[in-house]
């Protein structure tokens, strides 16, 4: 996933103006109970200011569900392209969830903060939670190669 954004540090804010760090997460989930074949990936947005304890707590509510994506079979394509449309599936529908972010993060928006004085917050990508796979994923790596070396899987262990 492509994002542009202007390098702006707290010098180049207006005054009054501040940065809200953004945290997704999300895991690949199974939808059905009797059948195991459908799943999704809920995607899941919080404020990097909010305490990790904080941010645990269901009740909370400091963790907002800000869509699904999908995660079909495609059986439509070959099995070779299959994995390659999946991962530009799941990108394309990350642009489209994440284009008001992008677009906040760039302009700003005015927001009334904790202490009743109005700001303009500028919310920016900080961290994307999330498991080995989806990690993978969301980086545009292969999950069984490793980053550094090129040994193959079936030789993994002998060197």
């Amino acid at each position: 996933m492509a994002v542009r954004t202007s390098a702006m540090t707290s010098k180049q804010l207006l005054k009054g103006a501040t940065i809200a760090p953004v945290i997704l997460a999300s895991d690949k989930t199974c939808l059905s109970q009797f059948r195991g074949d459908k799943s999704a990936w809920p995607v899941y947005l919080s404020i990097g200011n909010i305490a990790k304890e904080k941010r645990r707590e269901m009740s909370a509510r400091a963790t907002v569900l800000i869509g699904y994506l999908p995660a079909g079979k495609l059986d439509c394509f070959t099995s070779d392209s299959r994995s390659l449309a999946s991962y530009r599936l799941f990108h394309h529908c990350m642009s489209l969830l994440l284009q008001p972010l992008i677009a906040t993060g760039r302009d700003g928006v005015e927001m009334v903060c904790a202490d009743s004085m109005v700001r303009r917050i500028y919310p920016i990508l900080a961290a994307y939670v999330a498991d080995f796979p989806e990690q993978c994923l969301v980086a545009c790596c292969k999950e069984n190669h490793c980053p550094k070396c090129l040994v193959t899987a079936d030789e993994r262990g002998n060197h």
